[in-house]
C-alpha cells in the first residue's frame, strides 16, 4: 500500500477519533499529550492534534455565538419592555399636561366671566349665570371624565377649584339677582291621590340651627317621617343636600349638578339625573334610586342603590351594599336625561371600586349585584309612601 493511501486512512481515522473523543470525554491537553506519545506517525500524530484543535476552537466559537445570541435577545427584550414603560409615562403626562393646559383656559374664562357680572345690567344678569353654570358644569365633567390618567391628588385639586367657581358663582348670584328664599310650602309639594302633605309653611332653612346647617345649602335637613318632594324648577343644576333624614321618602324630579345624602336612615330617595357626582356619606337601611357621572359612597351600610353611572363608582368604608340598574319612572325624566348630558348606554351599575378591598382576583365582600327577585320593579307608589 502506497504512502499516500495510508496516510489518508490514518488521517481520516485519528481525525474521526478525536472528534468522538472531543464531544464524548472532552480531553484535555494532558490526554492529547499522551496521545500524541503514542503514535507512530509523526505526520498522522501532527494532523490529529491540529484537527481536534480546530473541531475543539470551533465549538467553542459556536457555544460563545449561541450565549451571546441569547444575551443580545434579553437584552433587547428588556430594552423594548423599557420603552414601551417609557412610552407609556411619557402618554401619560402628555395627557396631562394637555388637560392642565385646557383646565386652565376653561377655568379663566370662567373668571372672565365671573368678572363682568357688576358691569351688566340687571336684565341680563340671569341668563349670563346661567351661561356660567353650563360651563362651570362642563368644566367639571371635563374633570371626572379624566380622572382615568389624573393622579388622585391632581384629581382632588381640580374638583376644589371648579368647586370655587361654582360657589363663587352662586355668591354673586345672591349678591346681584336675590332669590326668593328656599321655603317647605304646600305650593311645592304635589299631592297624591290618597293623602295630603302637611309640611312646613315656615322657611325651613330658617329654622335650622346654624351650627347645624349653612345658609348657602339647599335641601333638607333634620326631617323625620316626611314626604320631601322637589322639581326641576328649583333643582336645576342646584348643588342639592339631603342631611340628617330618618324615615322620610325624598322625590327629587329635575335634573341637579350634585347630590349629597348624608346621615340618612331608613330613607327612600328618588332621584332624577345628577350631571356630576352624588356622595352618599353615613347612610343606614336605605333605597337610593340615582343618575349620574360619578358615585362615591363612603360609611354606609345596609343599602340598595339602583344606579346608573358613566364612570366606576366607589365605596368605602362600606358594608352590605346591594346595586341594581336604574328603573325610575316619571313624566319628564326622558327631557331631564337630555338636559344633564348623562350617555344612556354607558352604565356601570355593577362595576364598583372597593377602596377597603385589593385583592384584584377576589370579589369584594363589602357591595354584590341584588337578586332580581329583590327588587322594587315600580317606583309609582313610593313617591308618596312613608317608610316603614
Amino acid at each position: 500500500m502506497s504512502i499516500a493511501i495510508r496516510s489518508g486512512f490514518w488521517i481520516f481515522t485519528f481525525g474521526a477519533i478525536g472528534y468522538g473523543l472531543f464531544y464524548v470525554v472532552k480531553p484535555d491537553d494532558d490526554l492529547l499529550k499522551k496521545f500524541d506519545e503514542g503514535s507512530k506517525h509523526t505526520d498522522t500524530r501532527k494532523f490529529s492534534r491540529d484537527t481536534v484543535a480546530v473541531l475543539k476552537e470551533a465549538a467553542k466559537q459556536d457555544s460563545d455565538l449561541k450565549r451571546l445570541s441569547r444575551r443580545d435577545a434579553q437584552r433587547l427584550e428588556k430594552l423594548q419592555k423599557a420603552h414601551k414603560a417609557r412610552e407609556e409615562v411619557d402618554a401619560s403626562n402628555e395627557n396631562e399636561d394637555f388637560f392642565s393646559g385646557a383646565f386652565k383656559i376653561r377655568s379663566e374664562y370662567i373668571e372672565q366671566l365671573l368678572s363682568q357680572v357688576p358691569t351688566l345690567e340687571t336684565s341680563v344678569l340671569t341668563a349670563h349665570f346661567d351661561n356660567i353654570k353650563r360651563e362651570v358644569n362642563e368644566l367639571q365633567k371635563y374633570v371626572v371624565t379624566s380622572s382615568f390618567f389624573l393622579k388622585e391628588f391632581n384629581m382632588r385639586k381640580y374638583l376644589g377649584i371648579v368647586q370655587n367657581l361654582q360657589s363663587k358663582c352662586y355668591e354673586l348670584e345672591d349678591q346681584y339677582v336675590p332669590r326668593k328664599k328656599f321655603g317647605f310650602t304646600r305650593k311645592k309639594i304635589p299631592k297624591s291621590d290618597n293623602q295630603k302633605h302637611n309640611l312646613d309653611e315656615q322657611d325651613g332653612v330658617d329654622k335650622i340651627d346654624s351650627n347645624k346647617w349653612d345658609d348657602k345649602l339647599f335641601g333638607f335637613d333634620s326631617k323625620e317621617g316626611k314626604i320631601l318632594l322637589l322639581d326641576n324648577d328649583v333643582l336645576f343644576q342646584r348643588d342639592v343636600t339631603m342631611r340628617n333624614l330618618k324615615n322620610c321618602t325624598i322625590g327629587l324630579k329635575g335634573v341637579m349638578g350634585t347630590l349629597h345624602l348624608t346621615n340618612l336612615d331608613n330613607c327612600i330617595v328618588l332621584s332624577g339625573p345628577v350631571t356630576s357626582s352624588v356622595f352618599i356619606e353615613k347612610c343606614t337601611n336605605c333605597k337610593i334610586v340615582t343618575a349620574c357621572q360619578q358615585l362615591r359612597m363612603h360609611t354606609s351600610t345596609k343599602c340598595d342603590i339602583y344606579l346608573h353611572v358613566t364612570s366606576k363608582g366607589i365605596v368605602e368604608d362600606c358594608m352590605e351594599i346591594r346595586t341594581a340598574p336604574y328603573n325610575l319612572q316619571y313624566e319628564d325624566l326622558e327631557k331631564h336625561f337630555n338636559m344633564s348630558s348623562l350617555d344612556k348606554n354607558s352604565n356601570n351599575w355593577d362595576n364598583l371600586d372597593d377602596f377597603n378591598w385589593l385583592a384584584p382576583d377576589v370579589p369584594s365582600p363589602n357591595w354584590s349585584v341584588l337578586d332580581v327577585k329583590s327588587r322594587v320593579n315600580d317606583w309609582n307608589d313610593w313617591w308618596s309612601k312613608i317608610p316603614s
